[in-house]
């Protein structure tokens, strides 16, 4: 039986997840983190919206947990209340504790039937919810207020503050000629994993090592584990796109593949989505083959996953597109490196430069970065996408060709999970920038 949110328009989920996630806030937020199994959690029913919430400190509660687990649409509305918490008493049960103030408040605890659940659950599908879980918190968290929401804010130095770009091209250097020298910029400057606010490994400098060091959602799923995760929906996805691109059409059971791959493509990244229809999906893996720059197929964090997933097959087709994951943490990234460059080489306004290129809003570790010049928003924008995309191939492109002074490669060739390396591609590119942007 699914826990369903019926505030969230019967949104579900299953009792894995929750459980997962029930068990990621008694880690990342209780005091008592390894009394997860048969501590309390503050209920903390409330109507107040999500940031409001997390600014009371109150990241430690069902209300906020259910929260996470919901679209971002229905992040504002209160999610839990006792009947909540009654209706699904095989797995929770009521309970009270002590605030600060010494005042009795509704707790919430997992039953023993939970407990059992949860232990009877093979250790490889428990590392696959509580991956999940852990993404809901690191992910860009997104809600129908502009109000920041931080869940995650592991910080590391501001972009500028902790290295000097070896090369600052003209202020009437060409848009490509400023790539290059951010490219070159993501090469030199060394970069340090963070993971609750500790260093997650050695630093390292240069892009081959940057990928060879990236973990997702936490430093146990390194870059092999997460290509072996992601695989099998990328592989999907792409099958998916194949036959969108040739004019077919999807039979019975590539129709349920399609909801069913969007959905485990979203919980991998962290952003849950409403109204994950075929229809849906088709319309957005259709906007991504065709570059649709004016397409009303959906657009945000969650759907851009999909549409990079699903062209990723793309890289060496001439003249065609493969998206990039135009998420907040690969736009702070891009972005924040482009205007530190054009800053320092005088640029003061963008004029025509880097058209629809957009900031994608989104907060914790160093985001929203501080930007000198003003550049466009480009959230839930296909223009944005696409433009974000060819300026992604371009950072590839630049990798695989250019040469240092004796002939040879200037770059090292992309490492590839399984050992051996390649030419980069724009889903190497996007996870280096993606670790960069956080």
């Amino acid at each position: 039986m699914n826990i369903t949110f019926k505030q969230a328009e019967g949104f579900s989920v299953t009792p894995s997840l929750f459980i997962a996630g029930w068990k990621v806030w008694f880690k990342r937020f209780s005091e008592h983190p390894q009394q997860w199994k048969y501590g309390k959690m503050p209920l903390g029913q409330s109507s107040d919206t999500l940031s409001a919430l997390i600014r009371r400190k109150q990241r430690f509660s069902v209300e906020v947990l259910a929260r996470m687990m919901v679209p971002w649409a229905y992040r504002n509305t209160s999610q839990v209340n006792e009947d909540f918490v009654e209706e699904y008493s095989t797995w929770f049960e009521l309970t009270s504790l002590n605030d600060e103030q010494g005042n009795d408040i509704p707790a919430v605890c997992l039953t023993e039937k939970a407990v059992d659940y949860w232990n009877s659950l093979a250790f490889v599908v428990q590392d696959d919810f509580m991956n999940y879980a852990e993404a809901r918190v690191q992910a860009d968290i997104e809600a129908p207020s502009s109000d920041p929401v931080v869940l995650d804010d592991q910080g590391i130095e501001l972009i500028g503050e902790d290295t000097y770009p070896p090369y600052v091209p003209d202020a009437n250097a060409s848009d490509e000629e400023f790539i290059r020298a951010l490219v070159q910029w993501i090469d030199d400057a060394p970069y340090q994993p963070y993971y609750l606010k500790q260093p997650a490994g050695e630093a390292v400098a240069g892009w081959h090592d940057r990928l060879t060091s990236f973990f997702w959602p936490k430093p146990r799923i390194g870059y092999a584990l997460y290509q072996a995760m992601i695989d099998p929906l990328y592989y999907r996805a792409t099958e998916l796109a194949k036959t969108v691109d040739s004019g077919g059409d999807w039979d019975r059971e590539w129709r349920d593949m399609a909801v069913k791959t969007a959905v485990e493509l979203f919980d991998v990244s962290g952003t849950p989505q409403k109204g994950v229809t075929l229809d849906n999906v088709h319309n957005v893996i259709q906007a991504a083959l065709s570059e649709d720059f004016d397409s009303s197929a959906k657009m945000n964090s969650g759907w851009s996953f999909l549409a990079s997933a699903a062209t990723s097959h793309l890289d060496d087709k001439e003249g065609r597109l493969p998206m990039v994951w135009w998420s907040s943490r690969v736009a702070s990234s891009v972005i924040s490196r482009l205007d530190f460059l054009l800053a320092e080489a005088g640029v003061t306004a963008l004029g025509q430069r880097f058209n629809d290129i957009g900031t994608v809003p989104g907060y914790g570790g160093t985001r929203p970065r501080q930007f000198s010049l003003q550049w466009p928003e480009g959230y839930r924008s296909w223009k944005s996408q696409i433009a974000a995309s060819k300026l992604v191939q371009q950072i590839a492109t630049i990798l695989n060709t250019d040469k240092d002074e004796q002939g040879n490669r200037r770059y090292q060739a992309m490492p590839l999970a399984g050992g051996g390396v390649s030419d980069w591609t724009v889903q190497g590119v996007q996870t280096v920038l993606f670790a960069d942007g956080y």
